[in-house]
């Protein structure tokens, strides 16, 4: 089993996914495998990820799966918007919100901004290489994943140690995977948010087959210990979407996209 990424191209064009956007894309996110979706998709796209520091500082303690990959997305966002701040032409800007409180957790204390203390010509430069000059309003896209087993919510292994006892966990048995998705356009801060959920089961793991795995180091990184699209014939859908395994969910990334480019550029009316 593999994964070809011109799977998802199709997937996204045959919805018209890929029509041109009243707004510059931004990828908020360091990811490869996000990076080579949009790409396969055919977006636009510049890349700004946030910074590493949102996630550390942000409550996450007694969030339920879906709560805490909504959370991550909305909080890697937010981050990003704030850097494109010196970007956007608008002035009186309002302060950009904090994280829900409706879940009962404080707000978290507000990241650095890197371009506060610094000239931001340089983004300014690169955004125009990719989208020419344009005063487009910016949509930033964010997400976060995890893979669910059980009670258990299983992020990034820390190590080997770690990736081997989440294989063993997986080992047999169906599993879900979770992606929160964040869009936010600025200025105006219209946010929408979204979780997309993909169920895999993963084969009995011989000890040879696991040991090999490890060995591989393709679990570095990856949610669960695995990657989907690594091509490994021991994991098999049973529900959703390939690419929000992966971790981009593409049809609902452009149901998304469809709804903030009809309230940026509503159709004309004759």
């Amino acid at each position: 089993m593999s994964v070809d990424f011109d799977l998802f191209q199709g997937a996204a064009r045959s919805t018209d996914a890929v029509a041109p956007l009243p707004f510059r894309l931004v990828l908020g996110s360091r990811s490869p495998r996000r990076r080579g979706l949009l790409t396969s998709a055919g977006y636009r796209f510049a890349v700004l990820p946030s910074d590493d520091a949102v996630e550390e500082n942000e409550p996450l303690d007694g969030l339920s799966p879906s709560e805490l990959v909504d959370r991550l997305a909305f909080v890697k966002a937010r981050d990003v918007v704030r850097q494109l701040r010196p970007l956007v032409e608008t002035s009186n800007l309002p302060a950009l919100p904090a994280s829900p409180v409706s879940l009962g957790f404080p707000n978290p204390p507000k990241s650095p901004n890197p371009l506060e203390a610094s000239e931001p010509t340089a983004l300014r430069q690169e955004f125009d290489a990719i989208f020419g000059a344009s005063t487009a309003p910016f949509v930033v896209l964010s997400c976060d994943s995890v893979a669910v087993c059980g009670d258990e919510i299983l992020g990034k292994p820390t190590d080997r140690a770690d990736a081997e006892r989440m294989l063993r966990l997986l080992s047999g048995a169906e599993h879900e995977v979770r992606t929160g998705l964040c869009l936010w356009a600025t200025p105006g801060d219209r946010v929408l948010r979204r979780v997309e959920i993909s169920r895999l089961w993963m084969e009995p793991l011989s000890e040879e087959r696991l040991a090999a795995y490890l060995e591989s180091g393709l679990w570095e990184g990856k949610a669960g210990a695995f990657g989907y699209q690594d091509g490994n014939d021991w994991l098999r859908l049973t529900f959703g979407s390939e690419s929000n395994i992966v971790g981009l969910p593409l049809a609902a990334l452009a149901d998304s996209l469809r709804t903030l480019a009809a309230e940026i550029a509503p159709p004309q009316t004759t």
